[in-house]
């Protein structure tokens, strides 16, 4: 090996973190259902608070739609699962923030088992 080869290096500088987060996801909600689901309440906030949304992660044995729902039943966003034992996950680079006292609630295409993690924090 020559001079100008290095077998490891450092890509990150641990001392200025690429990423960080003002507050911590240090709500984590599981959920399973197995029956049809329409504007199921999923997340109730704290009196006064608002949730603050930072990663999700749906899975299903089955093909199914999930679909989340903002208080007033309003969708923002919907999950196909087109395979058996299909699992689909996100984490937003910006938390997701809902009005106050407003809950997040949950729609499926048909009965089926859905397991569910929401990650967050309230304010």
């Amino acid at each position: 090996m020559g001079n100008n080869t290095k077998l490891m290096s450092i890509v990150f500088n641990l001392e200025d973190p690429i990423f960080t987060r003002e507050y911590p996801s240090d709500i984590i909600l599981f959920k399973t259902f197995t029956t049809l689901q329409t504007n199921t309440p999923i997340w109730t906030p704290g009196t006064d608070k608002s949730i603050f949304l930072t990663a999700l992660q749906v899975s299903s044995p089955a093909p199914i739609v999930v679909q989340l729902n903002r208080g007033n039943n309003a969708a923002f966003m919907s999950t196909t699962l087109t395979s058996t034992l299909a699992t689909y996950g996100i984490s937003f680079s910006s938390p997701i923030g809902f009005n106050s006292n407003e809950t997040i609630s949950i729609t499926t295409s048909t009965a089926g088992t859905v397991h569910i993690t929401l990650l967050g924090y309230e304010l």
